[in-house]
C-alpha cells in the first residue's frame, strides 16, 4: 500500500517527443518536434509553451516552434531542417531542445528544461525516420550566441570581442496578399564602433530587393543601448506569382548613432534564396510554413559581407 501511494504521488517529469530523419540525397537532417508531455502545473500560472531547437556547435541561433496555448501536454508537430551535412559531420553535432513557458508580463520567458541529444548516439539509417522520447533536464546549458560559418572548424570558438551582435527576426509569408510580414524583435550584444562613453542609439534599415534592385525600404525607430528591443512589424508587398521563382532578398542594416554624430553602419543580416546558410534556411522555412511565423536569431555580419550574384 505505501509503495502504491508513493508511486501514484510521484510527479511525472516533463518529456519531449521528437522524430529525426536524414535524407542522404539532400544531405539534410529534418527534426520534427512532436510534443511535450507533463509540463509542471504551477509554473507561474502560465500554460503557454514553445520549444527552441539548436544544432550545436553549427547553429547556436535557434529555430523555434509556435506558441501552444493553455496546455500542459502541448502538441507542436513542426519540422525544422539543417543542412547540408554528410553523416560523418552530423555525428559530431549535438541537438539541443529547450522548452519555455511564455510570460506575457515580461520580456523574458521562463525556462522549463532542455534535452541535449548527441547525434553520435543515433544509428543513422538514411531515409528512415526514428522516434525518441527524452526527459527534460532542468539544468540550462550556457551558450555563446555565435555561429560557426562553413569555413570554420567545428571546434572553432567565436571571439566575443569581435562579435557585432545578434538580431532576432520573425518572418511570415502571406501568399494570398502577396506580401511578407517582417517583425524586427530585438538585438543583443551589439558591437562598439567607438570608445566614446555612454550607450549609442541603434536602428534597423530594411531593404527588399527584387532582381538586384531595391523595391521597398522600411526603418525602425532609434533605441538606446546595446540590447535594444524594437518589436516593430512591417509589411512588404511582393510581385504576384510563385515566391520560390522570384529573385527576392531582405537586407537588414543595423545602424549605430550618437548625439551630434552621423550614423555609422554596424553590420548586416541577409535573408533570401541566394544568401549564406542561416539566411537561406530562414527564407526556406518562411516559404514552407506559410501563414505561421518563422523566428530566428541571426549573427550580424560585417558591412563588407555582400549579396551573392
Amino acid at each position: 500500500m505505501p509503495g502504491r501511494l508513493s508511486s501514484a504521488g510521484r510527479k511525472q517529469r516533463p518529456q519531449l517527443h521528437f522524430i529525426l530523419f536524414y535524407s542522404q540525397p539532400e544531405a539534410t537532417l529534418t527534426v520534427t518536434v512532436i510534443s511535450v508531455s507533463h509540463l509542471p502545473k504551477g509554473f507561474r500560472s502560465s500554460r503557454d509553451s514553445y520549444v527552441k531547437v539548436y544544432l550545436l556547435p553549427k547553429f547556436i541561433e535557434p529555430q523555434r516552434t509556435a506558441v501552444r496555448r493553455k496546455s500542459l501536454n502541448p502538441e507542436f508537430r513542426e519540422q525544422f531542417q539543417f543542412g547540408r551535412y554528410h553523416l560523418e559531420e552530423l555525428r559530431g553535432f549535438t541537438l539541443r531542445f529547450a522548452v519555455y513557458m511564455k510570460e506575457f508580463r515580461s520580456f523574458r520567458d521562463s525556462f522549463v528544461g532542455e534535452v541535449m541529444f548527441p547525434c553520435a548516439q543515433v544509428t543513422w539509417n538514411p531515409e528512415v525516420a526514428s522516434s525518441y522520447t527524452r526527459e527534460l533536464s532542468t539544468t540550462k546549458t550556457k551558450l555563446k550566441k555565435c555561429l560557426s560559418t562553413q569555413d570554420m572548424s567545428y571546434g572553432a570558438v567565436c571571439s566575443q570581442s569581435t562579435s557585432l551582435g545578434q538580431l532576432f527576426i520573425l518572418l511570415q509569408y502571406q501568399a494570398l496578399a502577396n506580401r511578407i510580414k517582417v517583425l524586427v524583435r530585438k538585438a543583443e550584444n551589439l558591437g562598439r564602433l567607438t570608445r566614446m562613453p555612454g550607450a549609442p542609439d541603434h536602428y534597423v534599415v530594411i531593404h527588399l530587393y527584387h532582381n538586384g534592385r531595391v523595391m521597398d525600404t522600411k526603418e525602425t525607430k532609434s533605441i538606446a543601448g546595446y540590447n535594444p528591443v524594437w518589436n516593430t512589424p512591417f509589411l512588404f508587398n511582393i510581385p504576384e506569382g510563385d515566391i520560390q521563382e522570384q529573385q527576392l532578398c531582405l537586407e537588414f542594416t543595423i545602424m549605430q548613432t550618437r548625439l551630434y554624430t552621423r550614423s555609422c553602419t554596424l553590420g548586416r543580416v541577409l535573408i533570401g534564396p541566394h544568401v549564406p546558410e542561416a539566411g537561406l534556411l530562414h527564407w526556406k522555412e518562411m516559404c514552407r510554413r506559410g501563414h505561421m511565423e518563422s523566428a530566428r536569431w541571426h549573427v550580424i555580419q560585417p558591412n563588407a559581407f555582400s549579396l551573392s550574384p
